[in-house]
C-alpha cells in the first residue's frame, strides 16, 4: 500500500528521521523558551522591586536622621522610583517590627509585595507568581563632633589659615559640597578625631593626629534645629556698663542692646537674656553668677528682633569672659543663639587669655570667625554656624563637666544594613 511504502521510506530516510525528531521535540523547545522568558522577566521584576525597596529604605533613614517623617519620605521615594505595581500597600516601619533590626529606633524597614501575570506560568499554575522584596537602612553614628558648618555651597565650609592652631578632642563636620570642604592652609594646624564633609576632604600635612577623614558623607542635621524662633518680649531697654562700673542682672530679661566697656564688669545671674534688634558688645568683664557648671545656673543670650532681624555679637580680644550655659530648660547647653531668620553677618569670637566659654555658640545663619587666645578655656564649647573660620588658637577638648548640658553632638551616615 502506498501509505506503508511511504512510512517505510520515511523510517529508512535520515531526513525523515530528523523531521520526526524535530516535530516531537518542538513542544519541548517552545516550552523551554517560554520558561526562560518568564524566568528572565520574573528576575527583572524582582531586581526592580528590590531596588525600589533599597531606595525607599534609604530615603526613610535619611529623613529619620534629619528629624523628618521616615514613613512619608519612604513612600514619596516609592512613588518616584518604583516601576512594579504593588499588591497592597507597602509596609514601611521606623523601628521595624520584623527583621534583624526589629525594635531599632535608628532603622527603617520597607517590605514590598507584587503579583505579576506571566503567560506560560499562568498556563500551568493558573495564578501569577508573588514577588517580595525588603530592605532595612540604618542611621549609623560615626563619632562625636563639636564643630558644624551648615553652609551648603561650593566654597569651603571650614577654613583654617594663617597661624591658627585648632586642637579638638572631638570632630568637625561641614555640609559644604566643595572639592575640599575643610581647608587648612599656611602654617595652620588642625588636630581632630574626625573630619567629615558632604564634599571632599583632602589630606595634608596641616592635619595632625591621623584624624578619620570622612569625605562625601551625608549632610548633617542641625543639632539645635528644635529650638523655636525666638519671640521678642516687651519693655526692652539698653544696658550699658561703663568703665570701672559693676552691674548685676538676673532672671529672664530683655534689652535693646548690651554694651560692656573696657574696665566695666557685668555679672549675669541664671536666666535668658534677649537682645531685641541691637548689638552685644563685650569689651570688659562678663561673668556668670549664682550657679556652677554642674548646677542649674547658667545663661543664654538670645539675639533676635522684629521678624528675626538680630544685631551683631562683638567680643573684643581683651574681654574677660566666664560664661556657662544652662544645664536644663529650653536652652540647655546653649550660650549664644542668634535668630536663624536673621541675615548672614560674620560673628567674630575673641577673648582674653583667662576667658572661659562653656556651651554652644549657635549662629545658624551667620559665619563665625574664631580668633581666640591660645590660653582661653574652651574645653567645652561647640560652634554651629554657616562658614567657620579659624584665625587664632583654640584648644577645644570637649571635656564637658557631667550634667553641664553642653556635650558634643553625634554625626552619622546612612547605610543599607539588611
Amino acid at each position: 500500500m502506498p501509505l506503508f511504502k511511504f512510512l517505510r521510506r520515511l523510517v529508512e530516510s535520515q531526513r525523515g528521521n530528523a523531521l520526526v525528531i524535530g516535530a516531537a521535540t518542538m513542544p519541548l523547545m517552545v516550552g523551554s523558551a517560554a520558561v526562560a522568558l518568564d524566568t528572565i522577566q520574573l528576575n527583572i521584576w524582582k531586581r526592580q522591586l528590590q531596588r525600589a525597596a533599597d531606595s525607599s529604605a534609604l530615603a526613610g533613614a535619611h529623613a529619620l536622621a534629619q528629624r523628618n517623617s521616615p514613613e512619608a519620605s519612604a513612600l514619596r521615594d516609592l512613588q518616584l522610583n518604583n516601576h512594579v505595581p504593588l499588591n497592597g500597600a507597602p509596609d514601611i516601619k521606623s523601628a521595624p517590627q520584623a527583621g534583624p533590626y526589629a525594635g531599632d529606633a535608628r532603622s527603617v524597614r520597607v517590605a514590598l509585595t507584587s503579583q505579576q501575570a506571566l503567560p506560560f506560568w499562568a498556563f500551568f499554575t493558573g495564578t501569577p507568581p508573588t514577588i517580595t522584596a525588603d530592605a532595612t537602612a540604618r542611621v549609623v553614628a560615626t563619632g562625636r563632633f563639636c564643630m558644624l558648618s551648615l553652609y551648603q555651597g561650593t566654597e569651603s565650609g571650614i577654613d583654617v589659615s594663617g597661624n591658627a592652631d585648632v586642637t579638638l578632642g572631638c570632630g568637625m563636620a561641614a555640609n559644604s559640597q566643595a572639592t575640599n570642604a575643610v581647608t587648612a592652609a599656611g602654617d595652620s594646624t588642625v588636630t581632630a578625631s574626625h573630619i567629615m564633609a558632604v564634599g571632599g576632604v583632602v589630606d595634608s600635612s596641616n592635619l595632625l593626629g591621623n584624624p578619620q577623614l570622612l569625605p562625601f558623607s551625608d549632610k548633617q542635621a542641625d543639632p539645635l534645629a528644635h529650638l523655636p524662633d525666638p519671640t521678642v518680649p516687651g519693655n526692652c531697654t539698653s544696658l550699658t556698663v561703663r568703665n570701672d562700673e559693676t552691674v548685676s542682672v538676673a532672671g529672664n530679661r530683655c534689652f535693646s542692646s548690651i554694651t560692656v566697656s573696657p574696665g566695666g564688669t557685668l555679672l549675669v545671674g541664671p536666666g535668658t537674656y534677649t537682645v531685641n534688634g541691637g548689638n552685644i558688645t563685650l569689651q570688659g568683664t562678663v561673668q556668670s553668677t549664682g550657679g556652677t557648671t554642674t548646677g542649674i545656673g547658667g545663661v543664654t543670650f538670645v539675639m533676635t528682633g522684629p521678624n528675626g532681624l538680630a544685631g551683631d555679637l562683638k567680643i573684643n580680644a581683651d574681654a574677660q569672659l566666664n560664661l556657662h550655659a544652662p544645664t536644663r530648660g529650653l536652652y540647655k547647653g546653649v550660650l549664644f543663639y542668634r535668630d536663624r531668620r536673621a541675615s548672614n553677618i560674620e560673628i567674630s569670637i575673641n577673648g582674653g587669655a583667662t576667658s572661659v566659654l562653656e556651651g554652644a555658640l549657635y549662629f545658624p545663619q551667620s559665619d563665625i570667625k574664631y580668633s581666640g587666645n591660645a590660653s582661653m578655656d574652651v574645653r567645652c564649647m561647640q560652634l554651629i554656624g554657616q562658614r567657620l573660620k579659624f584665625r587664632g588658637s583654640a584648644n577645644i577638648l570637649n571635656q564637658c563637666p557631667p550634667g553641664s548640658g553642653s556635650d558634643s553632638f553625634e554625626a552619622y551616615v546612612v547605610r543599607l544594613v539588611a
